[in-house]
């Protein structure tokens, strides 16, 4: 495959300097290498939130591209390294459940546990090896450099559940499990699984506010209302056309959205 391509996932914030000196590294090593950033954005230590771009978003690039993602709150410690090949990606992670998701979608072909030094800046920080490690190997690598060079072969990584929807009777109970820059509300109802049951006479409830009707687009609520739709990822989202929702109503991940259908019309999704 062709590592031409490098695509990076960060929790580093708007104006840091650390995904600059990352891509100075990469270039340093790998000049031919193309950087794109997807986000630097995730809320800091946020695994689950970084998990989930990786998960909606590593299938729009090319084959052979390289997806990086740091976002690491055990950085220093003894978690592990790891760089993963499928059939049409690699994937270079702490191993703290941020490839979980993906690789569900992405069967892998081998994992590194990546730990030859020889590929590593000196001294390599405890506190930033997103330069010291990440970069170098992500440089190396799109420059051509076997897998197998980065250390020892492993069966396994840390894995973390994706978050369920829960089935209660006639209820199902999600959560907001993303927050985009617009303040839209993305919730865990999968359209590929509760597209049907949206269909029938349903009622939305999250916190005091209650939607009983599914719009198509933004469009059709007037400025300032809100309306609940499938996004782009494929999940139910909750949206206030041209306003940040999740500032109007005080709302952040995690909190609760329930989903009702009469009896006598409920039908598993």
């Amino acid at each position: 495959m062709v590592r031409k391509y490098i695509v990076l996932i960060t929790d580093f914030g708007e104006g840091s300097p650390f995904p600059g000196i990352m891509k100075g590294v990469i270039k340093s090593i790998s000049p031919e290498a193309e950087i794109i950033d997807l986000s630097h954005q995730v809320r800091p230590y946020q695994v689950e939130e970084a998990s989930f771009l990786l998960m909606c978003n590593y299938k729009y690039f090319p084959q052979g591209t390289i997806l990086v993602t740091v976002v690491d709150p055990e950085v220093g410690g003894k978690r592990k390294i790891v760089l993963v090949k499928t059939k049409n990606y690699f994937f270079l992670a702490p191993d703290n459940g941020i490839l979980s998701w993906v690789l569900k979608k992405e069967k892998p072909e081998k994992i590194i546990e990546v730990k030859n030094e020889k590929y590593f800046l000196k001294p390599v920080s405890n506190t930033f090896q997103g330069r010291d490690i990440f970069a170098p190997v992500v440089g190396w690598l799109a420059k051509g450099e076997k897998i197998k060079n980065f250390g020892p072969k492993i069966d396994k990584i840390k894995k973390i559940p994706f978050p369920e929807v829960v089935h209660q009777n006639n209820r199902w109970i999600g959560k907001i499990i993303y927050i985009d820059h617009f303040g839209n509300l993305v919730s865990n109802f999968a359209q590929e699984e509760f597209s049907k049951l949206l269909e029938q006479n349903f009622s939305l409830r999250i916190k005091n506010k209650i939607f009983s009707r599914l719009s198509s687009s933004y469009s059709e609520v007037k400025k300032g209302e809100p309306c609940l739709l499938w996004d782009s990822f494929g999940f139910l989202e909750i949206a206030l056309r041209e306003d940040n929702l999740a500032q109007q109503w005080r709302i952040k991940p995690g909190e609760k959205v329930i989903l009702e259908i009469k009896r006598e019309s409920a039908k598993g999704p």
